[in-house]
């Protein structure tokens, strides 16, 4: 092993003991000698007195060795959610051929629709696949931000947008990874997979991603996207994501006729509650529900409890939004925290030798500005022109220039993603505020006067650019 230490090297991040059929290369002088210790019923005595030590010892389990004819892969994405996709197909798309390791059994739909704006859309242009989502999902004309009566505070129409019409549609998540998904090769993604631990074979060398199935996988390059809870984050030493002090629940609603609600982005706006509803379609209509909470309490997924909690926050609000809930069928609610890190100068560098995130492992905002999965989508085409290039040349590209590819991607996206993680987290706080007399301020004059379609749309007229020219490219 690599005398440099890596967070959490050789230890699952479950706490899960790795599969006996994992392997790694012949055991350093250190470990020798802490099995010399162990043999003679002294195992303690050989660990560092440094803090945390002792515990990871006790999970530490060695590897046999390593099989030098097993394949390695030149990227692996830990992940198969809209980033992972994303980042996969806009690779295979100039080229480059990945793996994907998704610990669900299918393709994640949790969170039932999100919202797509323009620069979103620029992202799915580039990648192929925009038309055939345009056809599914109708366009969202306006913005309207009521009171809890019902009553209209402000509103605008996004044709009236600065720089032009602003292209917005709500899309299913499961119709959105299904489309991601199509255009990739067979055997992309692997299910059941999921990542119990993460190794490297030296400082510089493959890495070695256990998985629950008892499988090996290798890779030169690895990217994290697996989520705001990311083991790859975890892995490199990230903070956690910070709890933002509300939770959100969000369902689809779905009519046997024509809904009749308007397709414009509508909130209701209370006392630290807010409800949002969007059409999907003529006949699908998503919401959600945001309501303040000091802590997250323990994570419950019953879909009646969920309900249940719902009708709770629905007291003063039209009820319109009662019908829409019971519209709703059990399987497209969930219920999460609100989170986010703002990846700021001096933490854990969101690149370490080979290894980056994408996604919410890389920048989880609040969903106030709705630009989190749109922001996982850039990802894709800010990884595919840093990074394509060196991987499209082929051969056995070294490890400082991957990690220089990976380093300007990084520098690039977290410009980028922290300025809307922060604006997202200030329309948040001012769109959640209990205390009554600010409420009234911020109803009467602060939306009316502040709620204007540049502070709101601003970041939506960010183009990501354009993938690489392959031809250019593979010279």
């Amino acid at each position: 092993m690599s005398k440099k230490e890596f967070p959490g090297n050789m230890i699952s991040n479950y706490g899960d003991e790795i599969p006996g059929s994992q392997v790694r290369t012949a055991p350093s002088k250190r470990e020798r000698k802490l099995k010399s210790e162990e043999s003679r019923g002294n195992s303690g005595n050989g660990c560092d007195s440094k803090p945390g030590n002792h515990h990871r010892q006790s999970r530490y389990t060695r590897l046999q060795t390593m099989d030098e004819t097993s394949q390695v892969h030149d990227l692996v994405i830990v992940g198969a959610g809209l980033a992972g996709l994303a980042i996969a197909a806009a690779m295979h798309k100039i080229g480059v051929n990945s793996v994907i390791l998704e610990q669900s059994s299918t393709l994640r739909s949790t969170g039932a629709a999100l919202t797509l704006w323009s620069n979103a859309w620029r992202v799915l242009d580039a990648l192929g696949v925009g038309d055939q989502l345009r056809r599914m999902h109708p366009l969202i004309t306006g913005i309207r931000m009521r009171n809890m009566q019902g009553e209209l505070l402000k509103g605008f129409q996004l044709e009236e947008s600065p720089g032009g019409h602003t292209e917005t549609r709500c899309v299913e998540r499961k119709i959105l990874a299904q489309t991601l998904a199509s255009v990739l090769p067979k055997g992309t993604i692997r299910f059941d997979s999921r990542v119990v631990s993460i190794a490297r074979e030296s400082e510089s060398g493959p890495f070695q991603l256990a998985l629950s199935n008892g499988s090996l996988v290798r890779s030169k390059i690895l990217i994290g996207a697996d989520g705001v809870n990311s083991v790859v984050a975890k892995w490199m030493g990230l903070a956690p994501a910070r709890y933002a002090g509300y939770m959100g629940i969000r369902g689809l609603a779905e009519y046997q006729e024509e809904h009749s609600h308007e397709f414009a982005l509508t909130q209701y706006i209370g006392s630290g509650t807010r409800i949002g509803i969007l059409p999907t379609s003529r006949t699908r209509v998503f919401w959600f529900l945001v309501y303040n909470k000091a802590h997250p309490d323990a994570k419950y997924t019953d879909p009646k409890v969920v309900k249940e909690e719902m009708m709770g926050h629905l007291k003063g609000f039209p009820e319109v939004l009662r019908d829409m809930l019971d519209r709703t069928p059990m399987e497209t609610l969930s219920r999460a925290p609100i989170m986010d890190r703002w990846n700021l100068p001096g933490r854990a560098p969101v690149v370490q030798n080979c290894v980056s995130l994408a996604g919410d492992a890389f920048h989880p905002m609040t969903p106030n500005l709705g630009q989190g999965g749109c922001c996982a989508m850039e990802d894709s085409i800010a990884l595919a022109r840093t990074l394509g290039p060196v991987l499209v040349h082929g051969g056995n590209p070294n490890p400082r220039v991957i990690s220089e590819a990976l380093e300007e991607y990084a520098a690039e996206r977290n410009r980028r993603t922290l300025v809307v993680t922060v604006i997202s987290f200030i329309l948040g706080f001012l769109l959640m505020i209990a205390f009554r007399p600010f409420v009234y301020l911020r109803d009467n004059y602060l939306l009316p006067k502040f709620f204007t379609r540049t502070t709101f749309l601003s970041q939506t007229l960010y183009d990501p650019g354009q993938l690489p020219d392959t031809k250019t490219v593979a010279k």
